[in-house]
């Protein structure tokens, strides 16, 4: 695995992370429901949601960015482009876990 690459996916897995961080607030239904009741300390994390929301875009980009420079770069030295599975279902990820407590 290339430098590229693994910069790509750290910042998608780290997106994945924050982007659970700025849900994490409302997370305290869930725990509640399944008898976890001291679990809501998640709520202290409230005001840092937009924080997190910039965070999550922001890797996002990146590793989009990163994907198609990569793919790009191959398609142009006709090489074998990089697969597109962890660049969809990762940001996929995160922005659902970014925008669950709107739907929520």
């Amino acid at each position: 695995m290339n430098n590229s690459a693994s910069h790509s996916k750290l910042s998608l897995l780290v997106a994945v992370l924050t982007g659970s961080l700025a849900s994490a607030c409302c997370w305290s239904f869930i725990f509640a429901v399944l008898g976890l009741g001291s679990a809501s300390f998640f709520i202290v994390l409230e005001p840092f949601r937009p924080l997190f929301a910039v965070i999550t875009i922001g890797l996002l980009l990146w590793a989009g960015w990163q994907y198609w420079r990569k793919r790009n770069i191959c398609f142009a030295q006709e090489c074998k482009a990089p697969n597109p599975v962890w660049v969809i279902g990762l940001g996929l990820l995160s922005i659902v876990l970014l925008f669950f407590p709107y739907v929520y």
